[in-house]
């Protein structure tokens, strides 16, 4: 009976330790990274929350609907870090790149902005020789 209550105590341990590794996501699993995708679209909420940060934009359709888009990117630290935390104005228009969600949603990954001013700012690349995709 101790046997059993220490197997089932053990496989309890790792199941809960095993948890965390099942919530973390590989980029290349939910984002094409091989593609680009470009909005232009009204900044309506910024959000420097873990594991990513994300900004969600107002997109006119051309029949004048407006879609909604999340576009994600790495933690907020990176932003921190580099000094980029009140860059990003809400009401502003912004024109982004990004790699296309694998599903099709209206999500993707960050690879540029260009603000209103048109300064560009680079957030992803996938060739460090290239560090703009171009």
């Amino acid at each position: 009976m101790r046997h059993q209550r220490a197997l089932v105590a053990a496989a309890v341990v790792m199941m809960i330790g095993a948890a965390p590794v099942l919530g973390h996501h590989a980029l290349h699993s939910e984002f094409d990274t091989s593609k680009r995708g470009h909005i232009v679209g009204v900044l309506t909420r910024f959000a420097m929350v873990n594991p990513h940060i994300r900004w969600y934009f107002d997109v006119k359709n051309p029949n004048g609907t407006i879609a909604k888009w999340e576009i994600t990117g790495a933690g907020p630290q990176s932003l921190r870090a580099n000094g980029m935390t009140r860059i990003w104005k809400v009401g502003d228009t912004y024109d982004v790149t990004f790699a296309p969600a694998r599903d099709g949603s209206n999500l993707g990954r960050v690879v540029t902005f260009t603000f209103p001013d048109g300064r560009v700012v680079t957030l992803y690349h996938e060739d460090p020789n290239n560090p703009n995709d171009r």
